[in-house]
């Protein structure tokens, strides 16, 4: 069986040789210590088949996943970016971006610090951008117009230069026996990266008529993205939801505003024939069975440490009802556990969740450059011990 065989068994509940081993990588700190360049996914995706891991591919849709996504690639948006120096009502310099569609000028304000690495510039969707938030974009439900604008449909050239990208990796995606993962959609994420944390978690409270417009721009944008990376071939889609958990909504406010945006989502990506895979790596027990009322194929997050989770409740409130991805945590066990202690909670993590099918090992929520490859060694060859 190969990789991608694997994981599309494991990701729909179905027999696998053994169980797979995934990860995910993302910058932290100033070191790299990790031994390919993470930045290229086919460097990066050679260099673990070689070692026996699974990895999978990514295709972006046109213009870019949320985080990715540059709306100065739009037609038809004009963008300002200038500094404002301290002075008057400011204590210190800030950065004023503004996005001028047909529709009216949305503005976003951080007050940037030495810390900021983007220069004089701002992402529209970035985590950065929340402590640091004056103002952000989305204020009124006057902004969703020109929202929508911002959110816009890619060219002809840039729709063939994507179907270019996606033949390639394909190819790439075949040689190496590997799945291609279409993503990543977003809803809580994006809004929360739009609108800002506060005014979120007030809002769904106080004004959940104004998140539920938000959302539905949202869900309109990626059905279609969806329905691209479906038309490309992907293999399954993902979802982040890192911002959807019930640290950030009351679970009575998901059931209300995201989880029917959600199932269209899902219903959407079935519809397509292919598995959804849902990352949330906290606070995701109280609503976890509205994850099962969704049909969700798979709960990427499970993590015994730093969410807490007990792997065998996990197992059996949820084993052979949803596929199962994490079991081991990696920023604090990865960082500081002896070696000992890493086999034990991958071996632990492999007897009670791999019992059966529907489970995927995953270090919970991703490997850090900063950290030491040896101790992801560790894990890899006690992993392998096991099968």
């Amino acid at each position: 069986m190969n990789s991608k065989d694997r994981i599309l068994n494991a990701l729909q509940r179905k027999p696998v040789d053994h169980p797979p081993l995934w990860m995910r990588f993302w910058p932290l700190g100033n070191e790299n210590h990790l031994p390919f360049p993470w930045q290229d996914q086919v460097k990066r995706a050679e260099y673990l088949v070689g070692r026996g891991v699974d990895d999978v591919l990514m295709l972006e849709p046109p213009l870019g996943y949320v985080e990715n996504y540059d709306p100065a690639s739009v037609e038809g948006i004009r963008i300002k970016v200038q500094v404002i120096p301290a002075g008057g009502n400011n204590d210190a310099p800030l950065l004023v971006k503004e996005y001028e569609t047909s529709r009216g000028v949305l503005c976003q304000v951080i007050r940037p610090d030495t810390a900021w690495p983007y220069g004089k510039d701002i992402h529209l969707f970035d985590d950065l951008n929340i402590p640091r938030y004056v103002e952000p974009v989305i204020k009124t439900v006057d902004d969703l117009p020109s929202l929508r604008c911002l959110l816009g449909e890619p060219s002809a050239k840039q729709m063939a230069q994507f179907a270019q990208e996606a033949s390639i990796l394909h190819g790439r995606a075949t040689d190496l026996g590997i799945a291609i993962e279409g993503g990543m959609t977003a809803l809580g994420d994006a809004a929360v990266w739009l609108c800002g944390m506060q005014q979120v978690m007030v809002a769904q409270l106080d004004n959940p008529a104004f998140v539920e417009q938000v959302l539905d721009v949202l869900v309109e944008w990626e059905l279609l993205r969806l329905d691209r990376l479906a038309e490309a071939g992907v293999d399954f889609i993902t979802h982040m939801a890192w911002y959807e958990g019930t640290d950030f909504w009351t679970p009575r406010c998901f059931r209300r505003l995201l989880k029917p945006r959600l199932a269209r989502l899902v219903e959407r990506a079935h519809a397509h024939g292919l598995p959804f895979r849902y990352i949330i790596t906290r606070g995701w027990k109280p609503i976890q069975d509205d994850l099962l009322e969704l049909k969700i194929d798979c709960l990427a997050g499970v993590d015994p440490v730093q969410d807490n989770i007990d792997l065998q409740q996990v197992r059996s409130r949820l084993g052979g009802q949803i596929c199962l991805m994490g079991g081991v945590n990696s920023a604090i066990s990865l960082s500081q556990s002896s070696d000992e202690q890493i086999r034990q909670e991958v071996t632990r993590a492999v007897q009670v969740l791999g019992s059966g099918s529907g489970f995927i090992l995953y270090p919970v929520d991703a490997i850090f450059t900063d950290q030491a490859w040896e101790k992801v060694e560790v894990l890899i060859d006690q992993w392998k011990s096991l099968w």
